[in-house]
């Protein structure tokens, strides 16, 4: 496997691997779809927002090379994969005759951006000296099925034109799907092996006089309405000159409106050149905002392709902007929105004010957060349960949010939900001043924590991790009191924050084990075996220095660490299974990792949080020895063979993972209010620089600098602030998008001053050696940079 990675513009990242390399193809997505490939470069899954279904099946392509008779099926290519941010691209040979690429996307840009859809884009070279006749055969199953669901029922399909419509009689829905070119013949049948055995026989067509039947879709071409499975095929006969290239482009466009007229934008999408080009440009577009670089290139490669993830999962729902817990679906989670919004606000903060905006839009009446909202639908629940996480963290999601925009005018109109939050919180203590839960369910109905869906488990009472949210919230609540000069409300909830913290000091610490027990239930026993949850009261700031840092140390050791994250609880515990419970009993989260890395971070740890930060995207870019997708997050791992159990592409953790980069190494704290952005570098061993370019900060774009050694850090916001020692200076205007540098591994970040002058600052990783060129205004240099190194040029003023 070989990876290449942009560090100027985050656009040319790209992974290029065996297709045994890798598990599984892409996840990718626009804002109305999803739509996966498969180990053999299948697509399977068209999914739509709008009505949460899938609505087309699994997307093949054999071939045949006429002129030997010889049909090559998906199961006997095999190829080389290249994944790019917005893009899958499949390679391969079909008998050393004719090279074949395979490029599959979503189209995302101004036309398609919400339009349901799937492209195939197939360029056939033959690097010969005669011509050769390739027959393609895409077949596809017409209709939707999820792995756990029924599939599409009332479905009439047939052909019109050459292309495969079919229509959900009973709801309406219609998709089209075909090819750029006439195909040489097209049909619907109910039995695939059918259409496979006469793919392997040569052609779609008995004999030729039938071609036009199935083409113009005649009765021939035309099934009644269907209940279950149906397929289509065609077929197309492709004539490859010596040393020329044929295209042919092959797409799927649906909507639920049966009576819209969809086949123009299908017929736009097959004829439009500027497709890929403008899915493509959308993608850098978005991608050159919150470009942290470091001198560790395996995290800078993290951030990128954490970003690529995130803009994958950005969906409109009916009932607003959202991204689900589980692609594809339109189940949106208030915890994991919370946690989205920490991430998005350093890249995409216009996403997160939506996402959060949805949940003040379906907080209960009492003031109590839901767990879930259906996009579609707007059905929502909170499990019947008095209390849960999704309560605290809505509200220091909000406080975040303002750090992140400085929009005073947002929280001005939103305190009254800010404060219904955090008196709902204050109405769930118990006699001893606790947060308590009192569920009677299991599982989702009896949890009140991050943790909740364990098979059979409770987990209620008073609950550490629950409080010691609580006690942040309640901090969060204060700050944004104060912001709109409501000190009474400052005070009265800084008063109850500390009133928790004392209360959850006296209650869940126990003094005699230095650390905080799970929980008290509600017959009053103590569950105290340590687990990683006492992560909590360390990223909070309930426990003071001494009591973290004991914390800390003790997650360190063998039996919560491994090679690609933390476990969830010890090696040693009673209740520990590596995968029972989607691993939340022994498995590795990288979530849960990431709260650690900042954790540790945040006391003294930062170079052992950034060894996390390496391990987990190490995992990631593992591919099949980890099963995990190269470019994609996974959800979770199991705690004994460390490889991924969970989703492969886990919509949370990209986010959480940009969060993570931007408050350890990138210098930021979400949570500090001084209406202006500020830094506090925390400096690496063996690190000389880190420098963040388009991080969307404090209502603006900030670009900046850290010389470690030089404690200096240069940037175009004046109005930055950092900690002592290191001194802030004011270069001017960014101008690094006007700098090119090879090779592109080479960091470059330019400022303009008011006098002309203008400074580029180069940054190596801590890789190998490099010979820079560097191209600023039609000027050339040449600069020598030796692993891990910052230099500077100084262009005189015009």
């Amino acid at each position: 496997m070989r990876s290449s990675f942009d560090a100027q513009r985050n656009e040319f990242c790209a992974y290029v691997m065996h297709e045994r390399e890798t598990p599984y193809g892409l996840l990718l997505g626009n804002f109305k779809s999803y739509a996966q490939s498969t180990a053999k470069a299948g697509v399977r899954g068209l999914w739509d927002a709008d009505s949460d279904r899938i609505i087309f099946g699994t997307h093949q392509i054999a071939y045949r090379l006429r002129d030997v008779g010889v049909t090559y099926f998906p199961h006997e290519i095999e190829r080389t994969f290249t994944f790019l941010p917005y893009a899958q691209l499949s390679e391969f040979t079909l008998g050393e005759r004719i090279h074949i690429t395979e490029a599959f996307y979503v189209p995302h840009g101004p036309k398609f951006d919400r339009s349901v859809a799937f492209v195939v884009d197939l360029t056939l070279y033959n690097p010969g000296d005669s011509a050769t006749e390739v027959a393609v055969f895409p077949w596809a199953l017409l209709v939707g099925q999820r792995f756990y669901g029924e599939t599409e029922v009332d479905v009439d399909a047939g052909v019109v034109d050459g292309s495969i419509h079919a229509v959900n009689s009973t709801l309406g829905a219609q998709r089209w799907w075909g090819g750029s070119r006439e195909p040489y013949a097209a049909t619907v049948s109910v039995r695939e092996q059918a259409l496979l055995a006469q793919m392997r026989n040569g052609t779609l067509l008995e004999e030729d006089a039938a071609v036009e039947a199935f083409v113009e879709g005649g009765d021939a071409a035309r099934t009644s309405s269907v209940r279950g499975r149906l397929f289509g095929a065609m077929e197309y006969r492709i004539t490859v000159d010596p040393g020329a290239r044929s295209l042919l482009r092959l797409a799927v466009v649906f909507h639920k409106d049966g009576t819209l007229d969809l086949r123009p934008r299908f017929n736009d999408l097959l004829a439009d050149s500027k497709a890929l080009h403008d899915t493509q440009r959308y993608f850098a577009k978005r991608l050159a905002d919150a470009r942290f670089l470091t001198p560790s290139q395996r995290i800078s490669r993290g951030v990128v392709w954490a970003k690529a993830n995130m803009l994958r999962i950005i969906k409109e729902y009916p009932i607003g902007w959202g991204s689900t817990n589980s692609p594809p679906s339109d189940i949106l989670v208030s915890r994991d929105t919370s946690w989205f919004v920490h991430g998005f606000d350093y890249f995409l903060p216009e996403f997160s004010r939506d996402a959060i905006e949805v949940f003040n839009q379906h907080i209960e009446t009492n003031g109590l957060m839901i767990e879930y909202v259906r996009g579609v639908n707007a059905y929502k629940t909170a499990y019947d349960l008095n209390i849960n996480d999704d309560t605290p963290l809505h509200c220091i999601a909000m406080l975040h949010h303002y750090n992140a925009t400085l929009d005073e005018a947002w929280v001005r109109s939103r305190l009254p939900i800010v404060r219904q939050l955090a008196d709902y919180l204050l109405s769930q203590r118990d006699e001893r001043g606790l947060l308590f839960g009192k569920a009677q369910g299991v599982d989702m109905y009896g949890i009140s924590s991050w943790r909740n869906i364990i098979p059979y488990y409770r987990l209620d009472g008073a609950v550490t991790e629950i409080n010691s949210e609580g006690v942040f919230a309640l901090e969060a609540a204060a700050i944004l009191c104060a912001v709109v000069g409501d000190q009474d409300a400052w005070q009265r909830y800084s008063d109850e924050a500390q009133s928790l913290r004392e209360a959850t000091m006296n209650h869940l610490f126990d003094d005699d084990t230095g650390a905080f027990v799970l929980n008290i239930d509600q017959n009053g026993d103590f569950q105290d075996s340590f687990t990683a949850d006492e992560i909590f009261p360390v990223l909070f700031n309930v426990a003071d220095s001494d009591e973290c840092k004991v914390i800390l140390k003790r997650l360190s050791e063998s039996d919560f660490t491994t090679p690609v994250g933390l476990r969830t609880i010890s090696t040693a515990d009673p209740w520990y299974f590596p995968s029972f419970g989607f691993g939340l009993l022994g498995g590795v989260w990288p979530d849960l990792t990431l709260w650690y890395v900042v954790a540790l971070a945040r006391n003294g740890g930062i170079d052992e949080g950034v060894g996390f930060l390496e391990r987990i995207y190490e995992a990631m870019e593992g591919g099949s020895p980890r099963n995990t997708v190269p470019g994609e997050f996974a959800e979770w791992f199991d705690g004994g063979s460390l490889t991924n159990r969970g989703m492969y592409l886990s919509p949370w953790t990209g986010a959480k993972y940009l969060w993570a980069v931007a408050e350890t190494v990138g210098g930021f704290d979400g949570y500090r209010t001084s209406g202006r952005p500020h830094l506090n570098p925390l400096r690496p061993k063996g690190w000389n620089w880190v420098a963040g370019v388009n991080v969307r900060w404090g209502g603006k774009r900030c670009t900046y600098v850290v010389d470690f050694e030089a404690a200096t850090i240069s940037t175009n916001a004046p109005d930055l602030s950092a900690e002592e020692p290191y001194r802030i200076v004011d270069a001017g205007r960014d101008v690094t998008d006007e700098v090119t540098v090879s090779p592109v591994e080479i960091g470059a970040v330019a400022f303009e001053a008011p006098n002309g002058s203008v400074r580029i600052f180069l940054l190596n990783d801590d890789e190998q050696d490099r010979d820079a060129i560097v191209e600023f205004r039609g000027s050339n240099r040449r600069v020598e940079l030796a692993k891990g190194a910052i230099e500077s040029i100084l262009l005189g003023a015009r």
